[in-house]
């Protein structure tokens, strides 16, 4: 059939010509696409094997995380891991918020990191993820430092006494289109100095399709108008990055 519709003359070719072209070009996107994210999760592995300490604890999270069933993609990776423990140090930092504790990877990434008399305050919103994660925390041995609540992370916030000391480091990395909210209530409970890291805030690109109205991405360009010239905020900009999890980026602030 394919044989006998290329020899007809005039329009029908033509089209079936476009199609085929269109067909071949899809194909040849997904072929470099996969290519392309073969690359950077193989980058990403040789940065770890070079420059990342094997670690059982975490190691051993992973394992129970993966056991257990949940995907493997919602945690950061390794080297992101280690960028939020050399913030953590490089500040000098005592008192962590996160904003989504998923299987605690991240959290006891930076329970490492902390002083003896550090704290975690890590909220989670689901509550199989919380229930895993306190399996993680209890394993690693960090649980003196880490205080994992269930809850909306927004409704968490408010709930914490007037008299809470303000946070050194906040880590957002819970759902986009609360963004802009975790960032008000997280600058009420922070002081000059207090670095927050925002996750996923680039989803590859998504952010400037203006086609793409999900809440989850109208969540994070209103994040960035909110960060625009914030009053309370003395430096922010964000950083795109590919790797084992994609491309995606995060956004890194110092309050005022």
């Amino acid at each position: 059939m394919a044989y006998t519709f290329l020899k007809r003359e005039g329009l029908e070719y033509v089209i079936f010509l476009k199609l085929l072209n269109q067909n071949m070009s899809e194909i040849h996107n997904t072929i470099s696409n996969q290519t392309t994210q073969d690359t950077w999760t193989a980058v990403d592995e040789y940065i770890e094997q070079h420059l990342i300490a094997p670690d059982p604890i975490l190691t051993k999270t992973l394992l129970h995380t993966e056991k257990c069933g949940l995907p493997g993609h919602l945690h950061v990776a390794s080297n992101q891991g280690m960028l939020l423990a050399m913030l953590i140090q490089m500040n000098q930092c005592k008192r962590v918020l996160e904003l989504g504790t998923f299987a605690a990877y991240s959290t006891i990434y930076m329970a490492k990191v902390l002083p003896e008399d550090g704290y975690i305050l890590t909220i989670e919103g689901r509550d199989t993820h919380i229930a895993l994660a306190k399996e993680n925390i209890d394993a690693s041995g960090y649980a003196d430092k880490i205080d994992a609540r269930l809850g909306r992370a927004a409704d968490v916030i408010r709930s914490l006494p007037a008299d809470t000391a303000p946070f050194d480091f906040i880590f957002i990395d819970a759902d986009k289109q609360s963004y802009p909210e975790y960032l008000e209530l997280c600058l009420a409970h922070s002081h000059s100095g207090t670095v927050i890291v925002m996750d996923n805030v680039i989803r590859a690109a998504e952010i400037i399709n203006p086609e793409n109205q999900k809440p989850s991405i109208t969540g994070l360009r209103d994040l960035f108008t909110a960060l625009q010239n914030h009053p309370k905020i003395t430096s922010c900009t964000a950083l795109q990055t590919v790797g084992s999890k994609g491309y995606d980026g995060f956004a890194l602030a110092i309050v005022k």
